[in-house]
């Protein structure tokens, strides 16, 4: 592949000398490494063996050039490597002690690589632009090429395949004047472009390993692609034995460059799991921690010992993330580590998207744990959506603040959460073109495929008579339905559901655990599953989010090499206004082992709750908040009170499936509870814990109890007197 733009330029020729001892050396080096090649030859030659103080050893000049950034030393193809961080690492040689390739010429190398870079990224280049020099590098597909000016044209030759993730190859690129680049794979031709000419060098440029000199625009940005910006990036993955040889090598020649060593073990690329905390159950409740994920990531964050919110069931393996890789927007993880997230707050404008998942550094989300008792678990996790460029949403023009959303997470024994959105819509004039609080977003390791997560039967929705209908994947022959993502409308999604007022939504994972919503009606959804294919690079997958540290506001995978992200589901939660201008919404979550249908009554609990009557002691009944799943008593007369009895009026239009009660003012300390006169056993018919509030103290009650009848509740401190 060419591409013309240049005139042909005279190049001057140098030869590179070196001393006879040197070479003596050298080839001494080559014997002793069984790496081959002819020392009269080699230019350059980074071993990576020893990079000590930040430096690595040129063996062909005996230079030492300054090793940047963040890397790991490791086992290598031969003695010891490097591993580039994909962040920061970078090799720069000085152009005046570069050596200045004309002429025919031979790049080789060992790479191990772990993800393939966000743009084309180079191994060894010494370019100006596409005007002069060279650029041996891996592009975004994990292609091999080699670009560089010929004859006054800017040529790139690359490779037909892909480069294997994971494993040792063997790379190298020759240029011959008259015949062309070739690149090859593990000694084999992988592609060749035949022109004559010679080349054009760069010979005041720096040369520079495993990073590019500049920025780049992430490649493969989804349309139109406003919010992808020039990131930084280096190649992720172990660099070993780069050369440079003044000379054009054979095909043989080169086969035998690839053939003299055989790798000793796997390449030291430790396997990327998206972190949850222990497995299991555990003590029901939400802990600090500081997840990590994988070296290199984890080396640019600068946190203390506690960023990190993970929540546990103590009758559940199911656990909550709030991690700093999803911005903190909360995950549930099933039994197996698999992952499910959840679209937040978002709008967009001429920058792109304006949403939670550009905050790559966590510069305006956090996470708080704001209750921990046996009785509920509250998290606030607090963000503003921000664009790629780093500029908030303008909510107030006069006072200068900016849209922020408050998401309160009210955690319940029985492994199922309340999410509560607030915020505040901006004034007249900036007002959201649109806003999305709600999609449901599955998320994959790297290595693994929506075939690896999802199930083909992906999606179930339902209502609250129980009538369901699933949606699978793939729906006709087609394998790229990127295609389609644009269009208008989206032929891929499903908006005609067949199905009146569906409430829940459950997401088949490849898990026993199966992760459910639950909406208040009005909700409209839409079903994606129609885009998904077994493949990620065959429908719209994304990895700009979760844990990229790139400007993209949209970028489709390229292979299963990262963690990634894809939607299934959007659905419009009702929205409510308040008190100060405010609007929120309200949704329930959780993770299911049994039937679908058995969710029908827990909805029906929480969206239709049983009336609830004081039938003897001093209280108001303040109702019941969706927003909590919780009825709320407040205790009146300033007298404690000591006895309550509240009946709870369930029918099978409005069962009681558990629930918490929250008697404000009631203070601390141990309750005896009855239900219709029967004691119930702490811990396992009931949990309760103590919230304090500047008056005083509230009381929490975890009723687990399931009822389609009537019953009544006698709440009371100091015990039961003996029957």
């Amino acid at each position: 592949m060419m591409r013309q733009g240049f005139r042909r330029r005279p190049t001057n020729r140098f030869t590179l000398c070196l001393g006879m001892g040197w070479l003596a050396l050298l080839a001494l080096q080559i014997q002793s490494r069984g790496l081959g090649g002819d020392p009269q030859q080699i230019a350059a030659w980074w071993s990576f063996d020893d990079p000590a103080g930040g430096v690595v050893l040129d063996s062909a000049s005996n230079r030492e050039d300054p090793l940047e950034g963040n890397y790991t030393v490791v086992e290598g193809i031969s003695g010891r490597a490097v591993r580039f961080d994909g962040f920061t690492t970078a090799l720069i040689r000085r152009f005046q002690e570069a050596p200045c390739i004309e002429g025919d010429f031979t790049l080789d190398a060992w790479v191990a690589v772990a993800a393939y870079p966000w743009n084309w990224c180079p191994i060894v280049a010494q370019e100006r632009g596409e005007e002069a020099g060279y650029f041996w590098g891996i592009g975004p597909q994990g292609h091999l090429g080699l670009k560089l000016s010929v004859g006054g044209l800017w040529v790139e030759c690359l490779s037909q395949d892909p480069i294997p993730l994971r494993t040792w190859t063997h790379v190298a690129a020759v240029f011959i004047e008259g015949q062309g680049p070739k690149v090859y794979l593990n000694g084999r031709p992988a592609g060749q472009v035949r022109m004559e000419g010679g080349l054009l060098p760069a010979p005041r440029t720096d040369l520079r390993i495993g990073m590019n000199r500049k920025k780049v625009i992430p490649a493969h940005a989804v349309p139109p692609g406003a919010g992808t910006l020039p990131s930084w990036y280096a190649l992720d993955g172990i660099l070993d034995e780069v050369r440079i040889q003044t000379a054009g090598l054979m095909e043989e020649e080169i086969l035998d460059l690839a053939g003299a060593v055989r790798p000793k073990s796997e390449p030291d690329l430790p396997v990327r799991i998206l972190p949850s905390g222990p497995p299991g159950p555990g003590r029901f409740g939400a802990y600090y921690t500081h997840l990590e994920y994988y070296k290199e990531w984890d080396a640019l964050w600068r946190v203390a010992d506690h960023p990190d919110v993970v929540v546990q069931f103590d009758g559940s393996p199911v656990r909550v993330v709030f991690w700093r890789g999803l911005r903190y927007s909360p995950a549930w993880v099933t039994e197996n580590g698999l992952w499910l997230a959840d679209q937040s707050g978002e709008s967009g404008n001429e920058e792109g998207c304006v949403e939670h998942m550009q905050d790559i550094h966590c510069l305006y989300s956090h996470v708080r744990i704001l209750e921990n008792t046996p009785a509920r678990t509250v998290v606030h996790w607090r963000y503003a959506p921000v664009s790629s460029r780093n500029r908030l949403w303008t909510a107030q023009e006069r006072t200068g603040w900016a849209w922020w959303m408050d998401e309160y997470y009210t955690f319940y024994p029985d492994g199922t959460g309340v999410r509560k959105l607030q915020w505040r819509p901006p004034e007249h004039g900036n007002e959201f073109p649109w806003l999305q609080i709600q999609e449901t977003s599955v998320l994959c390791h790297p290595g693994q495929n929506a075939e690896d997560v999802l199930e083909p039967e992906a999606l179930t929705l339902l209502n609250l008579d129980g009538e369901m209908r699933t949606f699978g994947w793939p729906d006709d022959d087609s394998n790229n339905t990127r295609l389609r993502r644009n269009m208008h409308p989206d032929p891929s999604i499903v908006r005609d559901l067949g199905l009146e007022h569906p409430v829940i939504q459950v997401v088949n994972m490849r898990a026993e655990a199966k992760p459910f919503l639950i909406l208040e009606p009005g909700n409209k959804p839409l079903v994606y599953v129609g885009r998904v294919r077994p493949k990620l690079v065959d429908f719209p997958a994304y990895n700009h989010w979760p844990v990229c540290q790139i400007l993209s506001d949209g970028r489709f995978a390229q292979a299963a090499d990262r963690a990634s992200s894809f939607s299934i589901s959007y659905n419009t939660p009702t929205r409510h206004s308040e008190a100060g201008g405010k609007t929120w919404a309200a949704m329930l979550y959780g993770a299911t082992f049994e039937d679908p249908a058995a969710l029908v009554p827990l909805a029906r609990s929480w969206i239709r709750p049983p009336a609830l009557e004081i039938v003897a002691g001093n209280g108001e009944n303040l109702g019941y908040e969706v927003s909590q799943r919780a009825y709320v008593v407040r205790r009146t007369g300033s007298a404690p009170e000591t006895a309550i009895e509240l009946e709870f009026r369930a029918n099978p239009v409005s069962p009681f499936v558990n629930a918490c009660l929250i008697l404000q003012g009631w203070g601390s300390g141990e309750v005896d509870i009855a239900r219709d006169g029967r004691p119930l056993t702490p811990g396992e018919d009931f949990r309760s814990g103590t919230v304090r509030t500047p008056g005083g103290a509230d009381l929490l009650l975890w009723i687990c109890h399931t009822s389609e009848s009537p019953f009544r509740l006698t709440i009371r401190r100091g015990g039961f007197p003996c029957p």
